[in-house]
């Protein structure tokens, strides 16, 4: 009951969604300075830069009746460090207890692409490590917060302070 309803909720959101992603592709760096700006640390030094070619982060919430969910990003076209323009992280309940994950595929297309997933595969504090990881959860800089769920219910649904924060903070410096 739960689930339905929070999917027709999901529904009538989903054009607000899409049409905030058309708005924010064209605000440079926009996924980078949010996912910097947040208090969790959801970012690791070593993929900052990577990050800057995030154009679109688009999560699919409740895609069946079980709660599963998708996190799709997308990349610049000018992205020099992986070969796909586009992964997807696809985490599919199949009761309370049992899941399967579809870990996003990155393939270096340099030495430095190399080198930052290099870093990420031994984390999955770092957004690249999630994305890559088969876990669904993962953990953040901060103790007790799961990546996915900050990522999911925070970040995704509500950017905007976090990438004002990134800039305020890095005026101040």
């Amino acid at each position: 009951e739960q689930i339905s309803i929070q999917q027709r909720y999901d529904q009538l959101r989903r054009p607000y969604f899409d049409k905030r992603g058309e708005k924010l592709k064209h605000v440079p760096g926009f996924w980078k300075s949010a996912l910097c700006g947040h208090p969790f640390r959801l970012a690791a030094p070593f993929e900052v830069e990577a990050l800057e070619h995030i154009i679109e982060l688009d999560v699919r919430e409740n895609v069946d009746r079980k709660g599963s969910y998708e996190v799709c990003v997308k990349f610049s076209e000018d992205n020099s460090l992986f070969k796909e323009r586009s992964v997807v992280k696809k985490v599919t309940f199949h009761d309370a207890v049992t899941e399967q994950v579809e870990a996003a595929t990155l393939t270096a297309a340099s030495d430095h692409g190399s080198e930052i997933l290099a870093s990420a595969r031994g984390t999955q504090r770092s957004v690249l490590g999630w994305l890559i990881s088969r876990q669904s959860v993962g953990t953040t800089a901060e103790a007790g917060h799961e990546f996915s769920e900050v990522l999911r219910r925070d970040l995704w649904q509500d950017p905007i302070p976090y990438y004002v924060a990134y800039h305020e903070a890095k005026d101040a410096s």
